[in-house]
């Protein structure tokens, strides 16, 4: 589970934002990789050693990974659940290939922009690796954004790689993207404004108080629902101006969805919630986040480090 969305503000600042919602527990670590520090990849037979900075939450796996992130030229990206729809390719011998973990670090790694994102995607089979601390391969698929506002999301499905431009900024889970956007015919008459009362057989009835007009929001935790609920809370939200009212506007549409430890118990018999939720700036390559028992929004701007370290760097 995850929820995912982009924000622009009156200023034309970009934001790409997420919800980690997960049962197995991360206890993510505030990560710099800065340039050229050697990078390992499950699939590559050498570590890349010329690249881009970027900063992120990541875990140590035996190697760090992370799931969400921004580099130095304002490109973001998040790597969401697609349990039942990811496909992946075998793995073969001399076939440029990419592990699904870890197919964010490397666009972040080596691309600026969206166009370069899709080359890469071009130049990449993604195939199957296990993660030994989930005891499977994660079946994910991907968002990202650039500094211009280009967006994408990247599926890989039983027909091959699937990309779509991610015109109205929401993501979730399975079924794949094409599915959500149909469905979202069936919400098109939500709307902030107020229902008005209306006269049957001469007796007036009036709705009960405010947000007549929002009747029909979905309020489950399902993938359908909060894909619907976060795309009716985007489109309502008052546009911002500053960066700091994006970040905020953003936190408030993912409380919408929030889910608190306790409310979704997996077939495993563990708990599935929100570890923590994170924003990144495309303008100013800014990475903010707050964790589940922590009320603190953490603000980590990748400029104000050394991006030309020797080692990963870890913000505490």
């Amino acid at each position: 589970m995850c929820t995912n969305i982009t924000l622009k503000n009156n200023n034309g600042d970009y934001l790409l934002a997420r919800t980690m919602d997960f049962s197995f527990e991360l206890e993510p670590e505030m990560l710099i990789i800065p340039r050229n520090y050697p990078m390992k990849f499950a699939l590559k037979d050498s570590p890349l050693e010329n690249h881009y900075a970027f900063a992120g939450l990541g875990k140590n796996i035996g190697s760090y990974t992370i799931a969400d992130g921004v580099n130095e030229f304002g490109l973001s990206g998040a790597a969401l659940y697609f349990a039942g729809y990811a496909h992946y390719d075998d793995i073969v011998e001399d076939v440029n290939a990419l592990a699904p973990h870890e197919y964010i670090m490397w666009m972040l790694a080596t691309c600026k922009t969206i166009d370069d994102v899709k080359d890469a995607i071009a130049e990449h089979a993604v195939s199957g690796v296990e993660l030994e601390f989930l005891g499977t391969t994660p079946p994910l698929h991907w968002s990202f954004q650039d500094i211009s506002g280009n967006a994408i999301i990247v599926e890989p499905t039983i027909r091959g790689i699937e990309i779509h431009e991610n015109k109205i900024g929401v993501l979730t889970n399975s079924p794949d993207y094409a599915w959500h956007l149909t469905n979202v015919r069936n919400y098109i008459g939500l709307d902030p404004v107020q229902v008005e009362s209306r006269t049957l057989f001469g007796q007036e009835f009036e709705p009960f108080g405010q947000g007549s007009g929002t009747f029909g929001v979905p309020g489950d935790l399902t993938p359908p629902s909060r894909f619907i609920k976060t795309l009716y809370t985007k489109l309502s939200a008052k546009k911002t101006d500053t960066e700091r009212d994006m970040v905020i506007a953003a936190s408030h549409i993912l409380n919408g969805v929030d889910i608190p430890k306790g409310s979704v118990i997996t077939k495993r018999n563990t708990i599935d919630y929100t570890q923590y939720m994170s924003f990144m700036v495309a303008t100013t390559q800014t990475y903010y986040y707050k964790l589940y028992d922590d009320f603190t929004t953490h603000v980590v701007k990748l400029q104000d480090y050394d991006l030309d370290a020797r080692e990963i760097i870890k913000v505490i």
